[in-house]
């Protein structure tokens, strides 16, 4: 006897949002850096300018959501040329903890934004456009929920 198939499908909508521009891929946009002798990967500039206006249009939720949730996104891009690749804005969906102070001072502060953390994330549907006159990336948020597959 066969095992027990589980699929995920979608639930209600949490959130729908327009972010601007066009997200780098991922894994096209490190870039090597010297820190204290050492060398170490960053995000480069693309990606980090495209993270700061993701902050920007994130909805912020006084209790992010902490449950599976799937993700639509239809990437606008300005030419066919980038990869079809939604990480950073799924990274931008999570809390976001950033370090102030140094040594005994240093505090965390935590940006609450949609998301806890995008390992949430459990079901992605990606499409690629191309818009020069306006790229853009459109995120719907929805719960997911894991059910038996054939059960009603």
């Amino acid at each position: 006897m066969a095992a027990p198939q589980h699929k995920w499908v979608w639930g209600d909508l949490l959130a729908r949002f327009t972010i601007p521009g066009e997200p780098a891929a991922k894994g096209n946009s490190r870039e090597i850096v010297q820190f204290g002798g050492r060398a170490a990967l960053r995000k480069g500039d693309k990606a980090l300018a495209f993270e700061s206006t993701a902050g920007l249009h994130v909805p912020k939720w006084e209790e992010p959501y902490d449950g599976d949730v799937a993700v639509s996104l239809r990437i606008y891009y300005a030419s066919r040329r980038p990869d079809l690749d939604g990480s950073l804005v799924y990274d931008a969906l999570q809390n976001r903890t950033t370090w102030i102070g140094k040594g005994e001072e240093r505090k965390a502060r935590v940006e609450k934004r949609l998301i806890v953390n995008d390992r949430q994330i459990r079901l992605k549907h990606e499409e690629g456009f191309v818009d020069p006159a306006r790229p853009r990336v459109e995120v719907a948020v929805y719960k997911a929920t894991l059910v038996l597959a054939g059960a009603a």
